[in-house]
């Protein structure tokens, strides 16, 4: 087998940051990152087509990562208190909500600890919004202490002790979540429904897009919402995931688009878009650099996952 060296005529390089512009192919390692890394070529955003859920449903919640996911709730044929959780390949139905309903918030670092929280009960009548919160622990759902203010169709940013609750019908509502109450805290500057949220606590947050469709953002910071860049396309109840420096929006209705936008902590790029057009699906992912999209409307059973593949990506050595 032919050695690096004779490949490319030198040996890895030992350096102290990583090179400005190495060539495709190349091989260095960083030392006070501790990394042996590689420019693993031309970068690339894509979606790809993973296994279906086992009940298709629109406006349904999520929480985890792309690859250890949680759905929940949601609504096709009425009302539904389905939970499925993902391995990175099938879905698997678990125990379900205590107190089904669509267009829930939802939050939650992982697929065995999340929140559940508002949503609405069955189409055909008046509608009726809930305050109920229910926690997940990887197996059951227990009820815990109720929002202040029963409503639907919110933005939600967090973990199930760090959460956040913002915007929604028929109010306009910020409620800030300790892992044991809900409080609430200053409004968004426009007030709307069918917003996407992101963000990893209840002290950072991003909400984007709404209804009317707007492309309005504006970031939390524990205390105030701020304006700053709008997306490039407006759009109401798009699938979101991230946090206030690293966020993607996906989909969306406008009517219903497939357009992806990355958010880098200043401004929206389009990026890679969804192989189906859709909105109110339910989503997990960390950052803007992966995340999983799930059910929806009007396709209601799809899963895609983004990644970003190439650039200078770490050499995993274990």
């Amino acid at each position: 087998m032919a050695t690096y060296k004779e490949i490319n005529g030198q040996k890895i390089q030992n350096v102290s940051s990583d090179p400005p512009a190495p060539f495709t192919g190349q091989v260095w390692y960083n030392s006070p990152a501790g990394a042996l890394k590689v420019n693993a070529g031309s970068i690339v955003a894509a979606w790809s087509s993973q296994n279906n859920l086992n009940e298709g449903r629109g406006d349904l919640a999520g929480a985890g990562t792309s690859t250890a996911a949680l759905a929940f709730g949601g609504n096709q044929d009425g009302k539904k208190a389905f939970t499925e959780v993902y391995n990175g390949t099938n879905w698997t139905e678990v125990n379900n909500l205590n107190t089904a309903r669509y267009r829930l918030g939802g939050a939650g670092a992982t697929n065995t600890a999340a929140l559940a929280f508002g949503g609405v009960n069955i189409p055909g009548g008046p509608p009726y919004p809930y305050a109920i919160t229910e926690k997940w622990n990887g197996t059951n759902w227990t009820e815990v202490n109720d929002l202040n203010t029963a409503r639907y169709s919110g933005g939600s940013a967090g973990t199930q002790t760090s959460a956040l609750f913002f915007g929604g019908e028929p109010s306009t509502a910020v409620e800030s979540w300790n892992g044991t109450n809900w409080n609430t805290v200053n409004s968004l500057n426009t007030g709307r429904k069918s917003v996407a949220g992101a963000g990893d606590s209840n002290t950072a947050a991003l909400a984007f897009g709404g209804n009317p469709n707007t492309a309005a953002t504006e970031i939390w910071n524990g205390s105030n919402w701020t304006e700053v860049n709008d997306l490039n396309t407006a759009r109401n109840a798009p699938g979101s995931v991230g946090t206030t420096t690293s966020a993607l929006c996906f989909g969306g209705n406008n009517p219903a688009i497939a357009l992806t936008e990355s958010w880098n902590g200043t401004n929206w790029t389009e990026t890679g878009d969804m192989g189906t057009a859709r909105y109110v699906m339910g989503s997990a992912g960390a950052s803007n650099t992966s995340a999983l999209a799930f059910g929806g409307a009007p396709t209601n059973n799809v899963t895609e996952q983004f990644n970003i593949t190439g650039g200078i990506v770490t050499i995993e050595t274990t």
